[in-house]
């Protein structure tokens, strides 16, 4: 696994982050828009005013990283949510989807280095494979256990060395 899987690839993605997310007009977004509607500066998969998004007053855009999760959830449909209307809801919820896979695969990539005991970190490999898994296949990604898989994760804090968790803090 290298940090490749993680990084988003624009040009490979159907503008997944501005049709599926919501944002509020304010300091971080220029406007307001609702989930599943594109963004008003989208023209095809490609941001009108990407350039010069922070000078905009689109720092949420700026700021937002999908850790790769809309070019594999564009690559898993037959179309995009342009040519069929129909795929513009099973897209949407399967990008939100995959980019809580590609967090929970990020944090079990970085709980390697923790001292796990065995078990814990045979639970950890098997946590990744479950969800290595479930992110080529619409199905799978469906079924993926989000919830449990971010509970298995919080069990971990016990690991984390005492000052790594004042830092964070």
């Amino acid at each position: 696994m290298s940090a490749d899987d993680f990084s988003a690839d624009c040009s490979r993605c159907a503008a997944l982050c501005c049709m599926a997310l919501a944002f509020d007009a304010g300091e971080d977004f220029g406007h307001d828009k609702p989930a599943g509607y594109p963004c008003r500066h989208l023209e095809g998969f490609s941001c009108s005013i990407h350039a010069g998004l922070a000078e905009a007053g689109y720092h949420g855009c700026v700021r937002f990283d999908c850790l790769g999760a809309g070019q594999r959830v564009t690559a898993l449909f037959a179309g995009t949510w342009r040519d069929d209307p129909a795929l513009t809801r099973p897209m949407m919820r399967a990008f939100r989807r995959m980019r809580d896979i590609q967090e929970l695969r990020q944090m079990l990539v970085a709980a390697a280095t923790l001292p796990l005991p065995a078990a814990q970190e045979g639970e950890r490999r098997a946590w990744l494979s479950r969800l290595e898994r479930a992110q080529n296949d619409a199905g799978a990604l469906e079924r993926a256990e989000i919830a449990e898989a971010r509970h298995w994760l919080r069990g971990l804090a016990a690991h984390v060395p005492r000052r790594e968790r004042r830092a964070s803090r």
